[in-house]
Order: structure tokens, then sequence, then C-alpha cells
């Protein structure tokens, strides 16, 4: 389930995602990149979550942060799941916590990691929030407050993102340069601290969710090569080697052999 922020924070908030799965047993769940940080907060007090990679060692707190993410990552969850996603815009967590986004690429977080002390309110009041109307307006007050704190955007980097977008990540390069009228080097130094990647990266990231959405929407006689030249593909090996180093699955197994709760949120 899907629903839209206030509309203080809809600059900064892209959606909520509302996810449940309803096995009580040890499930793998991976989710891969999608261009946007985010925050995880789990509903059910008997969910355990864990990661091998995880900061905090076997078990993950009881919410957390993420950055931009370079593949993908795996959680188990054991409990019924359900889990509210913060699905951030890309330069959100630089314009919250005026840290260069590129330092927290593929990392996890705690509030109290990012803010220090200043988060433990907020920490102890997120955990006797029961209800999910009582979890949102505790996050949306912690965000709103931090995001008055934060710097102004760069006119440029929203110019960018939008023509991005706009092109499911299939402008060119000199294109863009052109329309922004910035240099390369100019516009890389800004991704790095407001957004954490490239701008190639970024444009690859957006145009692999573009084919996603075409690969979903294909009839099961319809050819993969289909979704590959409409997404802007060279060929069928390209996009294969892109799509296992995103996801760490073939296409096809995508397509056939994995539960999607959500584009880019996968149980295994």
């Amino acid at each position: 389930m899907q629903f839209e922020p206030s509309k203080k924070l809809a600059p900064f908030i892209r959606h909520y995602l509302l996810l449940r799965a309803d096995q009580a047993a040890e499930m793998t769940y991976r989710l891969f990149s999608d261009g946007q940080p985010g925050i995880v907060i789990p509903l059910t007090e008997n969910m355990l979550i864990s990661t091998s990679d995880c900061p905090f060692g076997t078990q993950l707190p009881s919410m957390f942060i993420y950055g931009q993410m370079s593949g993908y990552r795996d959680l188990k969850i054991e409990g019924k799941m359900a889990l509210l996603v913060v699905v951030l815009k890309p330069f959100a967590l630089n314009s919250l916590f005026g840290i260069p986004a590129a330092e927290l690429n593929d990392g996890i977080f705690l509030p109290s990691d990012l803010v220090g002390a200043e988060a433990i309110p907020f920490e102890r009041k997120m955990a006797k929030s029961k209800s999910l109307r009582a979890v949102i307006d505790t996050i949306e007050s912690f965000l709103f407050e931090h995001f008055q704190k934060g710097s102004g955007l760069n006119p440029g980097l929203l110019s960018s993102l939008e023509l991005i977008n706009r092109h499911d990540g299939l402008i060119r390069m000199d294109d863009l340069l052109k329309k922004l009228k910035v240099n390369e080097r100019q516009l890389e130094r800004l991704y790095h601290r407001q957004i954490g990647i490239t701008p190639k990266k970024f444009m690859n990231i957006i145009r692999f969710q573009h084919f996603l959405k075409i690969f979903r929407s294909l009839s099961a006689d319809s050819k993969l090569t289909t979704a590959v030249y409409q997404a802007g593909y060279y060929d069928q090996a390209h996009l294969n080697n892109y799509f296992k180093a995103m996801t760490g699955i073939t296409p096809i197994e995508y397509k056939s052999k994995v539960n999607k709760l959500a584009i880019n949120f996968l149980r295994f």
C-alpha cells in the first residue's frame, strides 16, 4: 500500500510504502536501489530483522535509515512482516542531516548516528507510537524539524532530476549539461554532495526502473528484447549483466520465481 506524505514534507518525501506478509517462518527479503534513500520502521513487536552486513550486529534496530545503494541488500525477517518505508527524494538525506550524501552510501544508520543525542526524545516517542498514524505523525514531526535546518536546494540539481525522470534516464549527458548550462564536473560535485552518486549512475538507475515497469507489464508471450530496446539498452547481454549486478538474480527469475512486494523489494 502506498500513500502520500503531508504537504509540508512533500518536497522531501516521495511517498510512504506499507509492506506486509503473513509468513511466520524466517524469510529472505531483498531490497535493491531505486535511486531513493529511505527510512524503515518495523510495525510489529514480534518481528526479528537481521542482515549479514548490519553494523549493529545480528539484530537491526527498531528503525533505521539507509543511503544510496550500489547493489542490493538482503534482510532476513522472522515473524509476520509489517514495515513502513519512508521513500525519500534522492537529495533528502543531505537536506535533512547536512552530511555529504556520498558518506551515507550503502550504510544503515540510527537517527542518533546522524544527529547525536538530539534524536533520543524522538526515538523514545517512536517506541511508544502504537498506531500507524502515530508513527507517521512522529516521523513527520522529526523530519520537518530537521528539514527546516537544512540548506536550500540547488535549482540546477532539481532541474536535472526533473529532466532525468521525464526522459526515464535516457537523456544524453551532453544534452543534460547543455540544458542546465553547467559542465560535467560541476554537476558531479553537486550530485556527490546532495545525492551521493554521479549523474550517470543516477540515470542508469532510473533507466533500470523504467525497464522493470515495461518488463512487468509484458504479456506472457512477449519477448524480453521488447523491454530491453524500449528501455534503451544496447542488447540483452548488456541488460542481463546490469540486472544481475543490481538485483543478484536474472530477469527471468525476477519475472517468475520471486514474490514482488514492491518493484524493488522481493521475497524469496
